[in-house]
């Protein structure tokens, strides 16, 4: 009972399980290739992904998407070179069609300083350019603060970015995440986007429970709202989905794939099915230095 009353005694226990809530978060984002890895590493971290979607109202499509932050490690691992960009194909035979789906991307290439970053918080600036018609030239600065308790770890982030052309834009997102037993994870992650040249704000509201069936293979529930141009929405649109994700080989490559339903404000919220089949690779030089 002394044990109980001690207050020191608590702050291990939380300090423990709060460790725990952190390692498992990571782990599950680690084999999911959640987004937010991509931003929050200070090592190359190389995210290439393609694959083949359907959908009731659009068809057949190539989905391809090219997320690349290299380390300069002369440099102290304070800079990365940054490229992003994503296209969609709406008819996957046909070799032109691709070309020209590429060919419209507007990929983002920038230099990265990482101004600030621990175990709890980090701050990094870009200075880059936006390759679109015509050409960007853009700086964004980004925030992250993780908050843990006990059962929970809550992740505050912040991000404001300039574009010559586009205007200001400004993202706050809270991410709630929660251990369920050994192998659930519950997340709940609340976003919402400003953006100079539209109207409103873009709300969105994300529920998702992911399990680890073994190290290899796992899966995620999710649904999901989006809102633009809040409060005179006209495009809003829920969605609820399943995706299975399997390592195939090694440590860097997994086949993903999620069907799904959409309900879009624009079709009164009919129900519209859909399926993408996705391989990704995956190269993260900090998960490669762990054992």
């Amino acid at each position: 009972m002394n044990r109980l009353s001690d207050p020191g005694q608590w702050d291990i226990w939380q300090g423990s399980a709060s460790t725990g809530m952190l390692d498992a978060a990571d782990r599950v984002d680690s084999f999911f290739g959640d987004e937010r890895l991509d931003d929050e590493n200070r090592y190359t971290r190389l995210r290439l992904g393609m694959g083949l979607g359907w959908h009731k109202n659009d068809g057949a499509s190539l989905l391809t998407e090219v997320r690349l932050r290299l380390s300069l490690p002369q440099l102290k691992n304070r800079f990365q070179i940054v490229v992003d960009d994503s296209f969609e194909a709406d008819e996957p035979d046909k070799g032109s069609v691709i070309a020209e789906a590429a060919k419209d991307s507007e990929p983002d290439a920038a230099l990265r300083y990482i101004l600030k970053h621990d175990e709890r918080r980090r701050l990094t600036s870009d200075l880059g350019v936006r390759l679109s018609s015509p050409s960007q030239v853009f700086g964004r600065l980004r925030g992250r603060i993780i908050l843990p308790f006990p059962i929970w770890e809550l992740r505050l982030s912040q991000s404001a970015a300039w574009f010559t052309d586009d205007g200001v834009t400004e993202t706050s997102e809270l991410r709630w995440s929660r251990l369920l037993w050994t192998d659930w994870l519950f997340r709940a992650i609340s976003r919402v986007t400003w953006e100079e040249n539209n109207n409103g704000v873009t709300p969105a509201q994300s529920f998702s429970l992911f399990r680890e069936l073994t190290t290899h293979r796992g899966y995620r529930l999710g649904a999901s709202g989006e809102w633009p141009e809040t409060p005179h929405a006209h495009e809003a649109k829920y969605t609820t989905e399943f995706t299975y994700r399997q390592l195939l080989h090694s440590r860097w490559l997994f086949l993903e794939i999620t069907p799904g339903l959409e309900f879009p404000q624009q079709r009164d919220y009919e129900c519209t099915p859909y399926i993408n089949f996705k391989i990704e690779i995956v190269f993260d030089e900090d998960r490669e230095k762990t054992p």
